[in-house]
């Protein structure tokens, strides 16, 4: 990942303008807490240094290895997504930030995204977020997530389907060309849990993001507002990771 902030990259959460450096901070105190979880001596040195470190520990640990030190939680977050699906009955809570640039571009990162998921790059998909574990393609061709969510103790396992048919409450706008939707599931051929829309745009002096989840209503506000951040984490990395070659 390049050094923080080259883009000036600017994130609008819960109201209010939020600098990279908040970002930046939110992300350290996920990184002591997720090496607290895999049980690996917090890493010393900038975000950056301990971004890489960590994303070290993970690779090192592999996919199978991360899925076996997450089973209890992913089998506890599958039940409770379960649960959480009957009580919302349909309704969802909208999680909404937008991000953006004073340079460089956001309509290529889906792009970038999607190159990096089918190539089976872990370092570029990983290394985002602290809180993402495993990010893979399935047979039938969901995007595969194992992350936490929001403020969520625990891992869970969602299914992402571009392809998938199901509804999305969130409008798209017209004036962002770039549109990245999807269902949520957590069981591949379940039930929709949830949705994103994920809309971009490139301005003459810079970009544009407005990033939206769609989760179940029976979800603590809290959490919601957790996610936020997650979000402004992992794209903020992707859009700065996608403008750095």
């Amino acid at each position: 990942m390049p050094s923080p902030d080259p883009l000036s990259i600017r994130a609008r959460i819960g109201g209010r303008t939020v600098s990279r450096g908040e970002v930046l901070d939110w992300e350290a105190e996920r990184l002591r807490r997720v090496c607290g979880k895999l049980n690996l001596s917090a890493p010393a040195g900038t975000v950056s240094d301990r971004r890489r470190r960590l994303l070290e520990h993970k690779l090192a640990i592999g996919r199978d290895g991360l899925e076996r030190r997450l089973d209890r939680e992913l089998r506890w977050s599958a039940r409770s997504a379960a649960a959480t699906r009957l009580l919302s009955a349909g309704r969802r809570r909208i999680c909404t930030i937008e991000l953006s640039g004073r340079s460089g571009s956001a309509e290529r990162m889906p792009a970038f995204y999607r190159s990096a998921i089918d190539a089976g790059d872990d370092a570029v998909l990983l290394e985002a977020c602290p809180d993402h574990y495993v990010l893979s393609r399935d047979r039938g061709g969901a995007d595969v997530v194992l992350e936490t969510t929001g403020g969520s103790p625990l891992a869970a396992r969602i299914y992402l389907h571009e392809g998938d048919v199901g509804p999305v409450l969130t409008a798209a706008d017209p004036d962002y060309p770039v549109q990245w939707v999807a269902i949520g599931r957590a069981v591949a051929d379940g039930p929709a849990l949830g949705a994103i829309r994920h809309q971009f745009r490139d301005e003459a002096d810079g970009f544009r993001a407005i990033l939206t989840g769609e989760f179940p209503a029976a979800l603590p506000p809290r959490m919601i507002r957790a996610h936020e951040w997650h979000l402004a984490c992992e794209f903020s990395n992707w859009i700065e990771a996608c403008n750095s070659g």
